[in-house]
């Protein structure tokens, strides 16, 4: 045998260059499919069915590489017609009426009919077929009220009979706005105009437009209001009164004037409307001279018997007649005079005095000079010393204090100090109170009033601290 071929070894044995698993190696030489091979014993190509084949059932594929089992539904889907024609390929729909209902139970389809009509001359007469009403009732009573049809039969409403008593608490139609009877209501809840007697509403008020003589209801002139005889129309805006004579609107006047000095309305006129307001009602013969501010005509006042000049006056001022001669037969007695031109003494002594944050005071005649201590009011501060002064806007001293210069306590270890200095420029010594050595610790200047001292260890003895300002 030839060698044709090249052989390799792989993994599952050997095999022929450039051909696959399924070509076998005749005896001539060549190759051939392995599929093209079988035997009567064990291999019949006709027992088996190729793989590439498959079946297709309403659009679904299987593949016949293995037993397959197809079940068809119980419902009917479609239906195909026979060679007549008579019924087509389509869908089955089953359709519900006016008076039909389907009903499925399983595969059991039934075809309900409802809502049948049934009609007969005087009565209704139905042979071997089952017919009901349903009736229910609503209330109680024996006299019924209403009845109503549902989607399961009738509804018959129940209800009574209105006793006597009954009765005797309602007002009869009949006299629903009738005479002798009761009035009615409008949908205001008003009983109509027309009901009411005719002088009830005689007075009626809106709005008179002078423009064209017209009542309206409203002050922007709507709606009009139609005259009538015999009521009489208020204007709101201006309270006037007016009647309806057939054709127009006439003001009705008392027969007073409409005004007054320019004001209307009810008046009161007093003498400041007509340029009164000064007139007192005094006659001027109990009227005092010592009232008028000026005289209509002034006048001249002159002395006679001395030399002088004569002075005009009218009231509104004093005035003073000055006198340069005095006759000697005017003058009796006898006169000292000073001819310094003042008095060398007061008459009567005058005391002279002052009040206030000082007082003072001094009796004077004149004859002498005089002298007295001048006393200030005391503010209430203590004589002494201060650090620190309040001073009033006159310059007194109102207030005074001293500052505290230190503060000194003893402590036994870590502790908050409230020294109360009020400042935190401050000085702080401690000394051991035994051995008087000088303590350091950690000082926190915790706020102008205090501090916070720390220590490493635990104080053997009491410790003494000052703390002191820095700033005054």
């Amino acid at each position: 045998m030839d060698i044709k071929y090249a052989y390799y070894r792989s993994s599952v044995g050997y095999k022929i260059e450039g051909k696959t698993d399924n070509d076998i190696l005749t005896a001539g030489g060549s190759t051939r499919p392995i599929n093209s091979f079988w035997h009567d014993g064990n291999l019949n190509p006709l027992d088996y069915v190729p793989k590439t084949r498959t079946l297709t059932i309403n659009g679904t594929a299987y593949d016949l590489s293995a037993n397959r089992v197809i079940t068809t539904p119980d419902t009917i889907t479609r239906l195909k017609g026979g060679a007549s024609g008579t019924l087509v390929s389509g869908d089955v729909t089953l359709a519900a009426g006016a008076n039909m209902t389907i009903n499925q139970t399983g595969s059991t389809i039934t075809l309900v009919s409802t809502d049948t009509t049934y009609s007969a001359g005087n009565g209704l007469t139905l042979s071997g077929t089952s017919f009901s009403l349903p009736v229910t009732t609503s209330g109680t009573g024996n006299v019924v009220t209403g009845i109503t049809q549902t989607a399961n039969g009738i509804t018959v409403s129940l209800g009574s009979m209105p006793t006597a008593a009954d009765l005797a608490n309602y007002v009869p139609l009949s006299q629903k706005g009738a005479a002798n009877g009761v009035a009615s209501l409008d949908a205001s809840g008003l009983v109509p105009a027309a009901q009411l007697p005719s002088y009830v509403d005689d007075v009626l008020e809106g709005y008179y437009k002078t423009a064209d003589g017209k009542f309206y209801k409203e002050a922007a002139y709507t709606n009009l209001i139609t005259g009538e005889t015999g009521k009489i129309y208020v204007s709101l805006d201006t309270n006037k009164t007016y009647r309806w004579t057939g054709t127009t609107f006439v003001y009705i006047t008392s027969g007073a004037v409409d005004s007054v000095n320019g004001l209307t309305g009810v008046v009161v006129l007093n003498k400041s409307h007509v340029g009164l307001s000064n007139v007192d009602n005094t006659a001027d013969a109990a009227k005092s001279v010592l009232s008028a501010s000026k005289w209509t005509a002034a006048r001249t006042i002159t002395l006679s018997g001395v030399t002088s000049t004569a002075q005009t006056v009218d009231g509104t001022s004093n005035v003073t007649i000055p006198i340069t001669a005095v006759p000697a037969t005017l003058l009796t007695g006898t006169a000292a005079v000073n001819t310094t031109g003042s008095a060398a003494k007061l008459t009567t002594a005058r005391t002279i005095s002052a009040s206030g944050d000082a007082t003072w005071a001094t009796s004077f005649d004149g004859s002498a000079n005089v002298t007295s201590a001048l006393t200030l009011a005391a503010t209430g501060v203590a004589a002494g010393t201060y650090d620190e002064v309040t001073v009033d806007a006159k310059g007194r001293v109102v207030a005074g204090s001293n500052i505290v210069r230190s503060y000194t306590t003893a402590i036994s270890g870590t502790s908050s100090i409230a020294h109360n200095l009020g400042t935190r420029n401050v000085d702080v010594d401690m000394y051991d109170t035994v051995t008087f050595y000088k303590i350091e610790g950690r000082i926190k200047l915790t706020d102008p009033n205090k501090i916070d001292i720390e220590f490493d260890s635990a104080l053997p003895n009491t410790v003494s601290i000052t703390v002191t300002r820095k700033d005054i």
